[in-house]
């Protein structure tokens, strides 16, 4: 009897993992299609974003049981509602976000990307109305930020997002450049370790290097 639930207990593991396995065509329509708009949103060109994010939610329709396509078509809405000048679409574009993190969250993601996701979405809300918001998103920010360095304190996400807050935080409230220097600068270090692997989040490494610059200004 224990032999059997022993097997039982393998062929159950074993199909969770094919489960979980993310599928070739998916890998590399994503490889693909976010290194476009990686590439297009470090020139912040808004026009040529627009169309790559649309293909960056047709992976995410497609493959909608793979967290990681949810989570890059999440980020890229996120990217969208910084550069979208019209201010009333920035919160459409942010809600549409949220739509991605719910579905990243249902499936019950236990690495850190879950909540710098969580965290890159309350900051895309900050950023459409600081001044108003502050008090209810900063503290959903900060939150998520401290979940995910517990769960690994290396991911330079967390510095170079808490980093980007403190830049634009006014200089009587603690922040301005020189504050905000140290967490890009540990953040540079954690870049230069990580793999380009697209199913390893690694977006922001160009964004740090331009942030490190102006605060050296």
């Amino acid at each position: 009897m224990k032999t059997i639930i022993q097997s039982l207990a393998f062929v159950l593991a074993a199909t969770f993992a094919r489960a979980q396995e993310a599928p070739a065509e998916m890998v590399a329509m994503l490889d693909k299609t976010f290194n476009e708009f990686d590439s297009t949103s470090t020139t912040m060109n808004y026009a040529a974003m627009v169309p790559i994010s649309a293909k960056l939610d047709i992976i995410a329709e497609t493959y909608p049981d793979q967290w990681i396509a949810q989570y890059y078509a999440g980020y890229a809405k996120v990217q969208l509602s910084y550069f979208e000048p019209d201010v009333k679409k920035k919160d459409l574009l942010v809600d549409q976000a949220v739509t991605y993190l719910e579905a990243v969250e249902a499936m019950k993601v236990t690495n850190e990307e879950r909540y710098i996701l969580a965290a890159l979405v309350a900051n895309g809300r900050l950023a459409v109305d600081g001044e108003k918001r502050w008090k209810e998103y900063g503290k959903i920010f900060e939150e998520n930020l401290e979940k995910a360095k517990k769960i690994n304190a290396d991911n330079p996400h967390i510095y170079y997002l808490k980093g980007t807050s403190i830049f634009f935080t006014p200089k009587m409230f603690g922040g301005g450049a020189k504050n905000a220097l140290p967490y890009f600068e540990k953040a540079e270090g954690l870049f230069a370790k990580m793999d380009k692997n697209i199913l390893i989040p690694y977006w922001g490494g160009a964004a740090n290097t331009y942030f490190i610059g102006e605060c050296k200004k």
